[in-house]
């Protein structure tokens, strides 16, 4: 993170930091990535275009800063509500409940990781290859554990991304679903049981 960004060590940086981030993060979401400019971040922020530059070399910059952030934040969510949950399945059924109703409390976030895509194709991959590189090392326990079964971590883990992205896509993103136990409940099921007779 480092590279892209320059923390602040006071709280009064943090703060003008954070003010910037913030905006940054409306107006991605509002005009887009190549909509915005940095002076619309400034004045949105009401800092000078010079403040910008202390912390942020470019657009560019920020805007890697706001993926990883989303990718610290779900992360510690899922953990945080998984912490002490023995049991393996049910800490995925927990995991993508909490992922759901993250995203539904947070629904920008997919937009502007997704953006990724068409902003930068490597910015797209790197967020959803690290994701799956800490997810791989959990199922990699797991599987040592004999709680799941030995098929590769990596291919595993995007297995299960692709479920929980896909759901939430459908499910919090276009039908904004609020029985979401209900939507966790068969996803749990399907994997159990499997698809096939």
């Amino acid at each position: 993170m480092e590279n892209f960004v320059n923390m602040p060590k006071t709280k009064r940086g943090m703060a003008t930091l954070n003010k910037i981030v913030n905006s940054a993060e409306k107006l991605f979401y509002k005009k887009g990535y190549h909509g915005t400019g940095i002076n619309d971040i400034t004045t949105a922020s009401n800092v000078a275009l010079g403040t910008f530059y202390i912390y942020f070399e470019d657009k560019m910059s920020i805007y890697r800063y706001l993926l990883v952030q989303y990718s610290h934040r779900i992360r510690m969510h899922i953990a945080k509500e998984i912490a002490g949950i023995e049991d393996r399945v049910e800490a995925e059924r927990i995991g993508l409940r909490a992922f759901l109703l993250f995203i539904a409390k947070h629904k920008h976030i997919y937009n502007i990781i997704w953006e990724s895509l068409y902003i930068d194709k490597k910015l797209f991959v790197d967020y959803y290859t690290q994701f799956a590189a800490n997810y791989a090392r959990q199922i990699k326990q797991a599987q040592e554990a004999d709680e799941m079964k030995r098929y590769d971590p990596e291919i595993v883990a995007f297995v299960m991304m692709g479920i929980s992205n896909f759901i939430g896509l459908n499910y919090i993103m276009f039908k904004d679903e609020k029985n979401v136990d209900q939507v966790v409940d068969e996803v749990i099921k399907i994997l159990k049981d499997g698809l096939f007779t």
